[in-house]
């Protein structure tokens, strides 16, 4: 494929996202799906490009904004080239080549952009006058959240929001494979990998290869997840032939991981309110052996007449602003902003509450939420304790750590041990940010 070729695909899939609805991801993955003539170097790169702009999309129309320049779409490209792009950056003649198609400019770009790339600098694309939240691609009113939870450490957190995320697969034990015996299954397709530092089924990819369409994927003897969501199900202390309640079980992540520890022993009830998440649990189930699982389609005011008192054990997967996996969706905070952030913080209260009335006295109740951010962390649990009086009673998870993860793990508890609760900082921790929380009933 010709360079202006590349360039061209790169337009049609901006255009694409700023006029559709489609999350980037979706988008690029159908992109290349209807254009299979597209080869892997040409993809890389087009790939590379798209998610460059999108990840730095905020310092980029700063730049031109800062300049008095219209924000265009061929210009964000020449930005990403020139700015942030490792084989091409600050190299003028190599980033012209982009532009010419037998020494005639690619009739996708116009003459005042070849003016504008001759006139680039590469020394002040970032300066002083730089906003904090546009440096960090943050929506302005978060800094102050993520100053709070994590001090001196703000700026490293902020930064890892917009780096690569690292892929990590889980071991599915119900299909009788050891970790070993996955590990030596990877080391013959030659895929690089390491052992996950704290997750006992856990595997981190050193190198991306195509995972869905690999036979221990399709035999369920892997799952894609991440390790930060495989500790906050394995902490929780699930054992064969208790009843547990996931709710707002989704795509049954957390379910799957709950129904290998238990053996498939017992009985898990996921509760979602989106029909088309519950069918891919399902489908993902059936793949990875699971049938102690329940699934049920609930509407956003189900009630939980029935089922009160009746859970050993209640996990809350809370719906969240999602921004300790923001790695992994760059483009979901595009559309976040206060009013989201309020709606979501009145839904978790609600669960914890409605949670709370399913656990079994002497049960536990468990809040996990992939989210860094106070308000819908500690903020949450405080609240919490001031309503549920004296039912219930915190407990302290490096007491779940050592219960459920210390014999099968080198590493001291490695969280706060000043806290309660766990929050995981996805710069100490190398994974997602995450939120864990844990209650007993007593009565």
């Amino acid at each position: 494929m010709l360079d202006s070729d590349r360039v061209s695909c790169v337009l049609e899939l901006l255009k694409s996202f700023d006029h559709g609805s489609k999350i980037a991801s979706k988008l690029i993955q159908n992109y290349f799906r209807s254009n299979k003539n597209i080869g892997s170097k040409d993809r890389k790169f087009i790939s590379n490009c798209f998610w460059n702009i999108i990840k730095h999309r905020n310092k980029i129309n700063w730049h031109l904004k800062n300049h008095n320049l219209k924000v265009t779409f061929e210009r964000q490209i020449i930005l990403e080239l020139f700015f942030l792009n490792v084989d091409y950056k600050n190299d003028l003649p190599k980033i012209k080549k982009f532009f010419f198609l037998n020494n005639k400019l690619n009739k996708n770009f116009k003459d005042d952009n070849l003016q504008f790339l001759e006139n680039l600098n590469f020394e002040k694309f970032i300066n002083s006058e730089m906003p904090e939240y546009v440096f960090y691609e943050l929506p302005d009113f978060l800094l102050a959240s993520i100053k709070r939870n994590f001090k001196l450490d703000w700026k490293n957190v902020a930064l890892s929001l917009n780096q690569e995320a690292f892929v990590d697969l889980r071991v599915n034990t119900l299909k009788n494979k050891t970790r070993d015996e996955i590990l030596d299954s990877l080391r013959e397709i030659d895929v690089p990998f390491k052992i996950s530092k704290y997750s006992p089924l856990g595997i981190r990819l050193l190198k991306r290869f195509p995972i869905n369409g690999n036979k221990l994927f399709k035999s369920g003897n892997i799952e894609i997840q991440g390790e930060a969501s495989q500790l906050s199900a394995l902490i929780l202390g699930a054992k064969p032939g208790m009843q547990v309640a996931d709710i707002c079980a989704g795509a049954g992540g957390k379910s799957l991981i709950l129904a290998d520890i238990m053996k498939n022993k017992g009985r898990i009830l996921s509760l979602d309110i989106n029909q088309k998440r519950l069918k891919q649990a399902s489908l993902r189930f059936k793949r990875a052996g699971v049938h102690n699982v329940e699934t049920r389609l609930v509407d956003i005011n189900w009630s939980t007449k029935g089922l009160e008192k009746k859970f050993d054990l209640v996990l809350i997967d809370a719906p969240c602003s999602g921004i300790g996996t923001w790695s992994r969706s760059p483009d979901s905070r595009f559309n976040f902003n206060k009013k989201k952030l309020a709606e979501l913080i009145n839904i978790q209260s609600e669960l914890l509450l409605k949670g709370s009335t399913m656990v079994a006295p002497g049960g536990r109740l468990a809040y996990v939420t992939c989210s860094i951010l106070p308000e819908e962390g500690v903020d949450q649990i405080e609240k919490f304790k001031m309503s549920a009086n004296s039912d219930f009673s915190e407990i302290d998870m490096i007491n779940m750590w050592n219960d459920n993860l210390s014999l099968t793990n080198s590493f001291q508890y490695p969280f706060d041990n000043g806290k309660k609760s766990i929050t995981i900082n996805p710069v100490i921790h190398k994974m997602d940010g995450f939120f864990i929380s844990m209650f007993q009933r007593k009565r």
